[in-house]
């Protein structure tokens, strides 16, 4: 269900962290929320040995998972953070998973520290693997989605005293980024299609 990379070096972790901000300054995002600001289509904005190295990483991950690389491949960085006098929904609005059949990964690579305070990753890790890559039968599940399961899942999240801590996930088990209390979280993503370009996430490009 997972597999973890080697750290990326901290100054590629700063140089594309770096790129988010003046972008982000400049209102060039493709989704802006009160605690979770996206970027996609970034690898217009790095050097193609980055852009490589990243698609790459998650190309050999697909090849593990599935034994077939990816068709389509695009990269998203985002910064979540505490939203004002409350408490936010988390990266990816809470718990969900990506699709019930098409099989689908994510590789992501943390750009900051990340402690339990400002956002990990966190999946429900199925004590039974086939029931719980099903169960429930919906894509979005309510924000007490894990005691509801515990019979059947663990809750894991991942953190790093480190930037550039990534690893690779099958995204049809249930998974979240949980809510910041604290601090900043950003990241980067790598969206992959085995088989098509992915209409989406191309209209959801930043376009300058």
């Amino acid at each position: 269900m997972i597999i973890f990379h080697n750290k990326i070096k901290q100054d590629i972790c700063k140089t594309i962290k770096d790129k988010f901000d003046e972008l982000n300054e400049k209102n060039i995002v493709s989704q802006k929320k009160d605690d979770d600001i996206r970027i996609f289509g970034f690898e217009n904005f790095l050097n193609k040995d980055i852009t490589n190295l990243l698609l790459e990483i998650d190309s050999k991950a697909s090849l593990k998972f599935f034994k077939k690389k990816p068709k389509y491949q695009t990269l998203m960085v985002n910064k979540t953070f505490a939203p004002l006098n409350k408490l936010g929904t988390g990266s990816g609005d809470g718990w969900h998973r990506d699709s019930y059949f098409k099989r689908q990964m994510k590789t992501i690579f943390y750009l900051t520290k990340v402690n339990i305070e400002n956002g990990p990753f966190t999946y429900l890790k199925p004590k039974f693997k086939f029931f719980c890559r099903f169960y429930p039968i919906k894509r979005r599940l309510n924000s007490n989605a894990n005691s509801e399961l515990n019979f059947c899942s663990k809750e894991i999240s991942i953190t790093s005293e480190e930037p550039g801590l990534g690893f690779s996930f099958i995204s049809n088990y249930i998974h979240r980024g949980i809510a910041v209390k604290n601090s900043v979280r950003y990241a980067i993503t790598i969206y992959s299609d085995l088989n098509k370009k992915n209409i989406g996430y191309e209209n959801l490009k930043v376009k300058i």
